[in-house]
């Protein structure tokens, strides 16, 4: 409209040769209070012409272009214009003089625009120095800050894969080839999952979780300084800290957050207990790796979200450059964690807002572009990586990882996964109860709507909502300079719905019930809703105005510090209890009971220091998790207990469960369950079963040499007992005994047994030999049989605790 003269009263004269731009004496008196008091211009004529000659052509349309909400108003002119252009509207004319009219105010009109022009460059020269002392005053304090809050994680530099321990699946790290192996193979890296297991092998179980670049952080770390360092852990407390900062500079670049407030948002993500897992967990680098790299796509792609490069449409190249650019990244965060594949979403929303954003309908057609782009490249992305492992669907799920998955009941699983999202909700308000495993029955099943638990997610959910709403309320911001810190708080519920989507189960089953580790990439998103959702509320440049803004700017940043000391404290306790995996067992296993995984963990711990008593008691707890007691692994190890202990009958019981129940390959061998059960069976008076039982294990496993030294002792002790001896089992004992020794010839027990059924078989001359190779490998344990002046009758059974 100034343009075509509707609005014009006024013009600004500047430039060099002179340059007539139109204003408005109404939007130039809207746009800055101090420039229209000096401009004086509700006195000045229609018609007025403002001689500012020393003042540059694009400044002067950088003045009317910000009078009129133009977006980015500053973008076709210098820097030093742009600061001048702000420090004039800022502080309007020194009070030397003022410019109207066709002259000044003063009697050397030229002199006085000089001295005038020179003095509004001081100004901004003063502003500019004023805005550099604050931000380098801001990123010191940031700095601080965060580093204060990140001392939580000090411990890690003395922790210690090999003296701690790898805890439950950082084993897999230690066993996986691609990681431990001298020269590095490529092909087995792209075909095997996180755990190092192949994927594309039907006969062989996989997870299916697809993440190649941890796996190569896992082997750079191996290879830099090997297992026996703390270098492990504190590479992912530098990655955590590394996270930390980007969140902060995105809540001061992005969300518009003072250096105080971006300090302590990432304050209150760096100290959060809940990452605790996520660092101190090994394997919780997928996480880690998938959020950092995910803020630099953010970063990357910033000046197309917030509308910086889209003034030279479809044409402009930069725009099209960091489209391509965030996109890799968000390919290269899902190899990751396949998490990072659904951010596509987010840079949509992001252009959806700058869509709707006020003023921005010039670029409207190249945002609708780069969001059709967006959606192909994301929906293929995901189609791509779900065809790569067959789906996402983990085949032969147990029922302790995730006993919700494995009801039959839809409803029933239903109102389970809704009370576990509630207790994810309750973790990152309030992260009180920390537990590294919450199987079976940690989370009972909810099998009504009865059930007072469901209050706890109807609270969640109630809550979320209306921070979402408000959360859109925001967004009515009509002002171009307050419309992106109003984005805020919907960009973080945009990061939280998007990260916390696919783990709610609702989409598809995964591994585990409930993991803190996940929860690393959605507190993100509600600590950035919170965090901007408050400054909106109670900051700006009015917070101290009047005592009652004062008083609620005060309190509310009181708040927030008391969350992050009392979240720190609790994050540092956490962080002690991971310095080793029998602290972490006992800690976790005398908190959480009702557990099958920290009970059987506890009970290993005590079962290793020689505690039976203790240790059944764990497995029995464990046990009594599942009504139906299908879980292999405390049934076999309670069963080991009982037999040691001689108490048969009781260990046939279990190990007669345990034989039938599930359990994992990369834990327990089965093998070993059928050997334990064939052992307790042959004490119980149940040869023929034992010996079968005995059979099925080296079935199982051919090369299992404690199989067939206990098989031989069955078939030759039974073979005898037989009315009339059954001749051709106890060849077959004696044949099955020379098996063992020729797989293991250097241990001593083999040769001893093999010389005691030699000489029950009535094979002298063979058992004397037996005997000569036993004497040679154990001479002490040979004397005091020798000084009977016999050679043993009797066979001794292969037994120890696994």
């Amino acid at each position: 409209l100034l343009a075509e003269g509707a609005l014009c009263d006024v013009h600004i004269v500047a430039g060099d040769p002179p340059e007539r731009i139109p204003a408005s004496r109404l939007l130039l008196a809207a746009a800055s209070t101090p420039l229209a008091k000096q401009l004086r211009l509700d006195t000045c004529p229609v018609g007025t012409e403002l001689q500012l000659p020393h003042l540059s052509v694009a400044a002067a349309r950088a003045i009317v272009a910000y009078s009129c909400g133009v977006p980015c108003p500053f973008n076709k002119c210098s820097v030093s214009d742009a600061r001048f252009v702000s420090a004039v509207l800022d502080a309007g004319f020194p009070e030397t003089g003022h410019v109207c009219g066709n002259g000044v105010g003063n009697s050397d009109g030229s002199l006085a625009q000089e001295d005038q022009i020179a003095s509004l460059q001081g100004t901004s020269n003063r502003a500019t120095q004023r805005r550099l002392c604050h931000v380098v005053l801001g990123g010191v304090g940031y700095f601080c800050f965060l580093v204060a809050s990140l001392t939580a994680y000090i411990p890690t530099t003395s922790f210690n894969l090999e003296v701690g321990g790898f805890f439950m699946d950082d084993v897999m790290i230690k066993r996986n080839p691609v990681i431990v192996d001298e020269t590095l193979d490529w092909k087995r890296l792209w075909r095997t999952d996180y755990w190092g297991l192949e994927m594309f092998d039907p006969q062989t179980w996989t997870h299916k979780s697809f993440r190649p670049l941890v796996v190569l952080s896992f082997r750079w770390n191996y290879l830099l300084h090997g297992f026996n360092s703390h270098g492990f852990h504190v590479t992912n407390s530098l990655l955590h800290a590394v996270v930390s900062f980007q969140a902060g500079y995105f809540g001061w670049r992005v969300l518009r957050l003072p250096w105080s407030w971006a300090s302590l948002l990432a304050a209150l993500f760096a100290a959060h207990p809940v990452h605790t897992e996520s660092i101190c967990y090994i394997v919780g680098r997928a996480d880690l790796m998938c959020t950092l790299v995910l803020l630099l796509a953010i970063q990357v792609y910033m000046p197309n979200a917030i509308g910086k490069s889209n003034s030279g449409g479809c044409f402009d190249v930069w725009p099209w450059f960091r489209l391509a650019f965030a996109i890799i990244l968000i390919i290269v965060s899902g190899l990751c964690k396949e998490t990072g594949f659904t951010f596509f979403g987010l840079f949509v929303i992001w252009e959806i807002l700058g869509i709707i954003r006020p003023g921005h309908c010039r670029a409207a057609r190249s945002r609708v572009l780069r969001v059709c782009i967006l959606l192909i490249v994301g929906s293929l992305s995901c189609w791509a990586r779900v065809q790569y492992t067959a789906g996402t669907r983990i085949a032969r799920m147990d029922p302790y990882s995730n006993p919700v998955a494995a009801s039959k009941d839809p409803r029933t699983r239903i109102l389970s996964y809704l009370l576990v999202h509630g207790m994810y909700m309750k973790l990152l308000v309030w992260p009180s109860f920390l537990c590294y495993d919450y199987s079976m029955d940690a989370v009972p099943l909810v099998e009504s709507v009865a059930d007072l638990r469901l209050l706890l997610p109807c609270a969640a959910y109630l809550a979320f909502v209306q921070l979402a709403c408000q959360a859109v309320l925001f967004l009515r911001v009509r002002s171009p300079s307050h419309r992106l810190a109003a984005e805020g708080p919907a960009l973080g519920a945009a990061i939280f719905v998007l990260s916390f989507l696919p783990m709610t189960n609702l989409l598809f089953p995964i591994g585990t019930l409930v993991a803190e580790r996940l929860l690393y990439t959605p507190s993100l998103g509600i600590l950035i809703m919170a965090v901007s959702m408050v400054h909106l509320q109670v900051g700006g440049k009015h917070s101290f105005r009047t005592w009652r803004r004062a008083t609620k700017y005060i309190g509310s940043l009181a708040v927030l510090v008391c969350a992050l000391v009392a979240w720190w404290l609790l994050c540092y306790r956490r962080v002690l209890d991971w310095r080793s995996v029998e602290q972490l067992t006992l800690v976790d296993g005398l908190r959480q009971l009702r557990s099958s995984r920290t009970q059987f963990n506890l009970a290993n711990i005590y079962l290793s220091s020689g505690r039976f008593d203790e240790a059944l008691l764990a497995y029995q707890r464990s046990i009594a998790t599942d009504p139906e007691e299908r879980d292999s692994m405390p049934l076999y190890h309670a069963g080991q207990i009982l037999l040691f202990r001689q108490q048969y009958l009781e260990a046939e019981v279990y190990l007669h469960k345990a034989v039938s129940g599930y359990f994992s390959p990369l834990t327990l061998h089965e093998e070993e369950v059928w050997h334990d059960y064939g052992l307790a069976l042959w004490h119980t008076g149940k040869a023929a079963e034992s010996v079968q039982n005995f059979q099925n294990a080296l079935i199982t496993n051919p090369a299992f040499p404690k199989g067939y030294n206990n098989l031989a002792c069955a078939l030759v002790l039974m073979g005898l007992s037989s009315m009339p001896v059954a001749v051709d089992v106890v060849q077959q004992g004696l044949q099955v005994m020379e098996q063992a020794v020729t797989m293991q010839p250097g241990v001593p027990l083999y040769w001893r047994n093999a010389a005691a059924l030699l000489s029950l078989a009535g094979d002298t001359q063979g058992a004397m030999k037996a005997w000569q190779q036993y004497r040679q490998l154990d001479p002490a344990g040979a004397a005091p049989v020798e000084a009977q002046g016999a050679l043993p009758r009797d066979c001794i059974w292969e037994f120890y605790f696994r």
